[in-house]
């Protein structure tokens, strides 16, 4: 039987402030029926994660196996959609069942925002 690789693909990431991305996240049916993932906006910018700018999240926690899966969820509607009742069943490679999988944490998204300069007076 073939193993069940782990792809991704580009998809729209809508931030806070309604700015339309491109962000790489995983191709997975499971995954994408709740991350709020559409097709990527052609011309529109590449979104990668640094200290000053990550995505929102979800994580989700097999208590089992003590695994966890980490994605982006790309649209706010998405991510206020995710509550403690939301699982998540993953085709895990190695295992012949989809392992069942809780939501543990959202990770809210974190943009700096710009602020006015101050233009203090020249000293005599």
């Amino acid at each position: 039987m073939a193993a069940n690789q782990r792809n991704s693909n580009l998809f729209s990431y809508v931030d806070q402030f309604t700015t339309v991305w491109n962000k790489r996240g995983p191709i997975d049916t499971a995954i994408n029926a709740i991350d709020g993932s559409t097709a990527l906006t052609p011309g529109a910018p590449l979104w990668t994660d640094s200290k000053s700018k990550v995505c929102r999240k979800a994580v989700f926690f097999d208590p089992t196996t003590f695994r966890t899966i980490r994605f982006p969820v790309y649209t706010a509607a998405a991510f206020a959609a995710m509550d403690g009742t939301v699982t998540l069943n993953v085709n895990v490679p190695g295992e012949t069942a989809a392992v069942a999988y809780s939501l543990s944490e959202l990770i809210p998204e974190k943009q700096r925002v710009s602020k006015a300069s101050r233009n203090l007076p020249d000293h005599a």
